[in-house]
């Protein structure tokens, strides 16, 4: 049992190999890896103003969780009509943002309660780890 004065241990996020980008979306997405894919881009798209394309970065997270993030220094102009945010953030949070409204868009599908419980899991532990970055504030604004 954890004494009251020892913290959480910080969640740390790590990018995947080179070797091991093609397993990402099927590793983490089973059967709906595809979707998983093309919604990223569907919603980067959609919600990134100047999005034309690029090269993702994924990344695993140290709780077990995942996000893409473009490969990017520029920050990002992220929009989200639908609740008046509009900020600019960096690539990852980026990322982290948009992969959240990827896993709730795939939590909204009709799709088998097993494949929701996965999503569903995924969707929190990067949410635990957007509450711990340091633009928290902006990606949960965002998705609020």
């Amino acid at each position: 049992m954890k004494s009251q004065d020892q913290a959480a241990p910080i969640i740390t996020a790590t990018i995947v190999a080179e070797d091991n980008r093609l397993d990402f979306y099927p590793s983490y997405f089973g059967k709906y890896y595809l979707a998983g894919e093309n919604l990223i881009y569907v919603m980067a798209r959609r919600f990134l103003k100047d999005y034309q394309g690029g090269y993702w970065n994924f990344y695993t997270l140290s709780n077990g969780g995942v996000f893409a993030a473009l490969n990017t220094d520029t920050p990002q102009h992220f929009i989200v009509a639908d609740n008046y945010f509009s900020e600019h953030m960096s690539a990852e949070a980026a990322g982290i943002t948009l992969t959240l409204f990827v896993l709730g868009r795939l939590l909204a599908a009709r799709i088998p309660e097993i494949e929701a419980q996965r999503f569903q899991v995924l969707y929190y532990k990067l949410r635990d780890f957007a509450i711990e970055h340091a633009e928290s504030q902006a990606i949960l604004t965002a998705i609020d």
